[in-house]
C-alpha cells in the first residue's frame, strides 16, 4: 500500500496541507498511531485496505504521533490508535481503539457521498473507461461546486489534451496553483500534447492490438493515447512494441517516442530508467 495514491504519511510542517485544505476537497481520514502501539498494527492495515477500495472516495493520511507531537498535541490525541475524519476542512467524526471493519465502513458511508452521486468519482470512472467527453462533463460539475478542486481541474487538463482541445487544457493548467506537484503535473500533461494527433479510442486500438500483435501503427496510436491521458507505463509499453515490431514505422517512430518521454521526464524518473534499459535491450 506505501505506493498507493489514496494513503500518505503526514507530519507536522504538512498537516494543514495534506489534511485541512486537502479535506475541503476529498474527506481525510487521519490515523494517529505510534511503532510501539499493538492495536495500531492491526488497524492500519485495514485502513489501508479500505483506502484502497474505495479508490479515492477518501484519503488515509498516517500520522506518527512520536513524530508529529505538535498536531498530537492540538488535537489532544491522548490514546492511539485514535481516527479521525476530516471533512471541509474540520473533523467530523471518528473513534479510539482498534475497530472491526463493518463500523470502520459504516462511518466512512455515513459521511461520503454514494458513488452514483459523486461526480468525481463518475468522472474518475468514465476517464479510466476511455469515455473522455463523460468525464469532462462529470469534472465540470465538481468545478461548478469547488472551483479549487485540483483533481478536477486536472482531471479537465488531461480531457481535453485527449480530446484534442490543447487551448482548453491549457486553460485548465493555468487554473492550478503555481508551485504546487499538481501544476506541474498538469504542465507535464501539456508537454505530452504533441502525441494528441496520434491518439485514438483507447477501447478500439487495445482491441486492434490483441486481433494483431504485429500492427506497428495501432499501437504506435495506442501509446501516443495513452500519453496524451498521462499513463506513461502503458505509453512507453506501447511504443516499445512498436520498435520490435517496425523500426520503419513513421522512421523509427516508436524509439523517437521513447527518446521524447526520456526527455519530458528526466533522467532520473523511474520510467526512463525502465524503459530505457529495455529498450537498450530490444535494440542491441
Amino acid at each position: 500500500m506505501a505506493n498507493s495514491p489514496y494513503i500518505k504519511d503526514v507530519v507536522d510542517t504538512d498537516f494543514e496541507a495534506q489534511v485541512m485544505r486537502r479535506s475541503l476537497e476529498v474527506p481525510v481520514l487521519v490515523d494517529f498511531w505510534a511503532e510501539w502501539c499493538g492495536p495500531c498494527r492491526s488497524l492500519t492495515p485495514a485502513l489501508e485496505k479500505l483506502a484502497a477500495e474505495y479508490a479515492g472516495r477518501f484519503e488515509l493520511a498516517k500520522v506518527n504521533v512520536d513524530v508529529a507531537q505538535q498536531v498530537a498535541s492540538i488535537f489532544r490525541i491522548q490514546s492511539i490508535p485514535t481516527v479521525l475524519l476530516f471533512v471541509g476542512g474540520q473533523p467530523v467524526d471518528g473513534f479510539m481503539g482498534a475497530q472491526p471493519e463493518a463500523q470502520i465502513r459504516e462511518l466512512l458511508d455515513k459521511h461520503l457521498p454514494p458513488v452514483a452521486d459523486d461526480p468525481m468519482a463518475l468522472g474518475d470512472a468514465a476517464y479510466a473507461e476511455g469515455r473522455l467527453k463523460d468525464a469532462y462533463e462529470h469534472y465540470v460539475e465538481v468545478v461548478s461546486l469547488n472551483e479549487e478542486n485540483t483533481d478536477a481541474i486536472l482531471g479537465l487538463a488531461r480531457c481535453a489534451v485527449g480530446l484534442g482541445e490543447i487551448e482548453a487544457a491549457e486553460a485548465w493548467v493555468q487554473k492550478l496553483p503555481e508551485g504546487l506537484p499538481v501544476r506541474t503535473q498538469g504542465e507535464r500533461i501539456l508537454e505530452f500534447a504533441k502525441f494528441a494527433e496520434d491518439a485514438g479510442d483507447l477501447v478500439e486500438l487495445t482491441a486492434r492490438v490483441e486481433a494483431n500483435p504485429s500492427d506497428a501503427a495501432a499501437w504506435y496510436s495506442l501509446g501516443a493515447t495513452h500519453a496524451t491521458r498521462g499513463d506513461l507505463d502503458a505509453a512507453c509499453k506501447a511504443f516499445l512494441k512498436v520498435v520490435g515490431e517496425d523500426r520503419a514505422y513513421k522512421d523509427d517512430g516508436g524509439r523517437a517516442a521513447l527518446l521524447s518521454i526520456f526527455d519530458l521526464v528526466g533522467t532520473d524518473d523511474p520510467i526512463t530508467t525502465t524503459y530505457r534499459r529495455r529498450l537498450a535491450a530490444l535494440l542491441f
